[in-house]
């Protein structure tokens, strides 16, 4: 698999990314590409190619027509299917999911060529109006508006495709699944984010960078901190991975081998925000299908089967999760990176859904399934979470479950030997 270079984006570039994730932005856009399609359109006895086609202006308004009085109801429906859609997925399972939805392409792309459809035959239509077109030119014209509708067909073809299963539970699910195995893929390509480990001692001479605001470690720009460890001639130490939580003041980084007069160049290369943020933060993106599960077990939803699907689901993404191993060339020599929990990700994500789920039977036997499968995974962290899971949920299992028989049934599917000690009522 070719490494994903957005594991080494630039801080420019990682905000361009989240900019242009918005769907107004690329409404804009494709409005704006339609609006210069039709103001070149006068430009087309200039081609060096004639169309002897003849077209009259009534069949030309006819063609327009068809647009203007379909596209800005097309559009505003879909955008209240897409305002529907998001609202069930906030509700049905996670309020993290809708900004899943919110980042997806498809749907700002259909939801844009229906605007940029509607703004390009009003814009046509303008013209016309006013007489800026020559005779000769009304077939060139018709030809692109056909292409415009046939463009329309393709959009609404696709958006019905879509819409199967639009802001379900199962598609968020599955949506939320590729976004965590592209955090994963990243993780796998680029150990370290693409620096070197993090060693156990920090030269003494190391002058801390300390975070200018308090909140979660969006985005660490590791190509722009290796263009600044080669100019000053430097080591960099991290102190936080994306995804932790670090207050106002709290040190940052650590800079080895010259003076603190760089240290703003340093601490902007490190994004921090309000919320965490996928691509670099995997554990992020898996939380979603955890928050899922956690959902489908409260009284009001009653749903076991789909906190099972969101186990099995989260175990498909933590055995792709390779050993971290520092790459032979790292892409940023100079940079060390804390490594990444493999045994805290195993708990993070599958934990809430073995405590939520000790009164289920098929929910702690998914559990069990689980860490007996993590527990053969390569990485010995990953097996000794793997244990510790198995251990936390025979115990929950213990004081949720009402048959013996069903217990002593997990319990020999358990890999651990006997459930995690628990606090005495009495004691």
């Amino acid at each position: 698999m070719p490494r994903s270079n957005l594991a080494m984006i630039s801080d420019v570039l990682w905000k361009f990314r989240k900019f242009s994730q918005r769907l107004w932005v690329r409404a804009a856009l494709i409005t704006g590409l339609a609006l210069v399609a039709a103001l070149l359109a006068p430009l087309g006895h200039y081609l060096p190619f004639q169309i002897k086609v003849k077209i009259d202006r009534s069949t030309l308004d006819d063609l327009l027509d068809i647009l203007t009085n379909s596209m800005l109801t097309v559009a505003t429906f879909s955008l209240s299917i897409m305002v529907t859609a998001h609202l069930a997925a906030d509700a049905n399972s996670t309020p993290r999911a809708y900004r899943l939805l919110q980042q997806d392409g498809r749907t700002q792309t259909v939801i844009a060529t229906f605007l940029g459809a509607f703004v390009y035959a009003v814009a046509l239509k303008i013209m016309l109006s006013v007489g800026i077109f020559a005779g000769d030119e009304l077939a060139l014209i018709a030809m692109v508006t056909v292409g415009v509708i046939a463009l329309v067909v393709v959009a609404i073809l696709r958006w019905i495709g879509h819409l199967d299963g639009l802001g379900s539970v199962e598609a968020t699910m599955r949506g939320a699944e590729n976004r965590a195995q592209i955090s994963i893929d990243r993780q796998n390509d680029w150990p370290y984010l693409g620096g070197r480990a993090l060693p156990r001692g920090i030269p003494a001479d190391a002058w801390p960078v300390r975070a200018s605001a308090t909140g979660y470690v969006q985005n660490i720009a590791m190509r722009e901190l290796s263009k600044l460890t080669d100019e000053h001639g430097v080591k960099v130490f991290l102190t936080r991975r994306p995804g932790d939580w670090i207050a106002h003041g709290e040190v940052l980084l650590r800079v080895s081998g010259a003076a603190p007069e760089a240290e703003a160049d340093f601490r902007d290369c490190v994004a921090i925000a309000d919320r965490r943020e996928h691509g670099q933060d995997l554990v992020f993106s898996m939380l979603i299908l955890t928050e899922i599960g956690e959902r489908a077990l409260s009284p009001g939803i009653n749903d076991p089967r789909t906190a099972v699907y969101a186990t099995s689901r989260l175990l498909r993404l933590l055995l792709s999760l390779l050993p971290e191993r520092e790459a032979e060339t790292p892409e940023a020599p100079n940079v060390h990176v804390p490594s990444l929990d493999l045994a805290g990700v195993v708990e993070t994500v599958l934990d809430p859904i073995a405590r939520d789920g000790r009164g289920f039977f098929e929910v702690a036997h998914a559990i069990q399934t689980a860490a007996r499968d993590l527990g053969r995974h390569p990485a010995p962290a990953v097996a000794r979470g793997a244990h510790k899971l198995s251990a936390r949920g025979l115990s929950y299992a213990r004081d949720g479950l009402l048959l013996a028989a069903d217990f002593d049934r997990i319990a020999e599917h358990a890999v651990a030997h006997a459930p995690a000690p628990r606090i005495d009522a009495e004691g």
